[in-house]
Parts: structure tokens; sequence; C-alpha cells
């Protein structure tokens, strides 16, 4: 049952929180200046891939994108949904979860060029990256839509259009990608999906360190509940 933060609690949430809008932010500008780095589009990945000239400086700024999902993750330790399809999954463990495949995906980099999963020259590598990587994306649209409906409703609506967002326009991107299609719409719309994403955790990391917001932000579906009060 989720209980009402001490005062120091609040205080190391805030801290928590102040930490991973840091990390993120400073990830997603490291991964930016290795994008800006090349005269040509190329998917998030591809910055990563065995051989690049951009592979280290990208390792770096993902490794902090990471950190900051899972110190997010730590300030919704305690929001749950009521949503049937989605209560048995926290929205802390849906970050979690992406974190750590984004971490697998850190950990084995693409081959170069990380070509299509449907050609002969994937390898191994390319499999699992990629999938990893997939099902991260999934995880974290997972998160945002547990706060589909929260009291809230700039949240729930950030959330939704968030979640719905980043969902469809990974999907297009990926598909473009597999179908070997158009290279600078597939990745531009990467590059969307994931800045959506990182406002998302900006936005809810902020929301919920904030004493004064903490009743309000949490929703019908994610509730914060004071000691001794129980929800049906």
């Amino acid at each position: 049952m989720p209980r009402h933060r001490p005062d120091g609690t609040v205080v190391a949430d805030a801290v928590v929180a102040s930490v991973a809008a840091v990390c993120l932010v400073a990830g997603a500008v490291v991964i930016g200046q290795a994008r800006a780095a090349l005269d040509r589009f190329l998917y998030i990945s591809e910055l990563g891939a065995l051989g690049m000239p951009t592979a280290e400086q990208f390792q770096v700024g993902f490794l902090l994108v990471i950190a900051g999902i899972l110190l997010v993750a730590v300030v919704l330790r305690d929001v749950r949904t009521r949503l049937p399809f989605l209560r048995g999954v926290l929205p802390a463990a849906a970050l979690v979860a992406a974190g750590a495949l984004f971490l697998v995906a850190a950990a084995v980099p693409c081959s170069m060029g990380c070509p299509s999963l449907l050609t002969a020259e994937a390898q191994w590598r390319d499999w699992v990256h990629i999938v990893a990587a997939v099902l991260a994306f999934v995880a974290g649209c997972l998160a945002m839509l547990q706060f589909a409906t929260a009291r809230d409703r700039w949240v729930a609506r950030l959330s939704t259009a968030g979640g719905l967002a980043v969902g469809s326009i990974a999907a297009t991107g990926g598909i473009i990608s597999l179908a070997r299609g158009n290279t600078d719409i597939g990745s531009t719309l990467e590059y969307v999906a994931a800045a959506i994403g990182i406002v998302w955790m900006l936005a809810m990391a902020a929301v919920h360190a904030l004493p004064a917001r903490r009743a309000d932000a949490s929703a019908r579906p994610a509730v914060r509940v004071p000691v001794g009060v129980v929800v049906d």
C-alpha cells in the first residue's frame, strides 16, 4: 500500500528528481551533439554502432539517459494504477524495465550501419540490440499510458498524447527501417519519439517531487494513499 512520505523523504525525492532531470537533459544534449557532428541522417542506434566515430560519445549520452530513467522510476515508486488492464504493473516497474532493456541495447551495440533484421547482413548483435531497444520503447509507452486517467488533467492529457505518439511514431520509424525506406524520415521520427519520452519523464519527475502537487498529480489510476487510508 502506498504511504504518505515523511518530510525527509520528500526532500530526498526532490533531490533525486533534480538529478534525474540533469541526467536526462545532459544525455539528450550529448547524443544531440554526436548527431550534429555527422553530415547525414542516422538512426539513434547507428550513432553507437561498432566502428562509428561517435560511438563513445553516444555511449556516454545513452548511459546518462538510462540513469535518468531509473531515477525517475525511484520518484514514481509508490504510484500505481487502477486501470484493470494495467494494474498488474507499476509505472516505476515499467520504467525500470525500459531502463534495463536500454542498458542491454547499450551493452550490445549494433554492427556498422545497424543493418535491417530482414537482411542477410544482420548479425546476432543486431537482433539483440534492436529487440531490446524496441521492447524498451514498449515499456516506456506502458508507463506513460498508466497516467492516462490522472486526476490532474494536464498530466492525463500529456501522458495519453505522449504514450500514443511515442508508440505510433516509433513504430512508423521502425517499419521504415525494416523496409529499408527513407532514412531521413525514419530517423527523424525516432528522435521525435525519444524527445517526447524525455519531456514526459521530466514532467512526471517534477510533478511527483513537489509536495504541494502530490495528491493532485496522482490519479484515479495513480494514487498516493495517506497512512491509515485504505483504497478499495
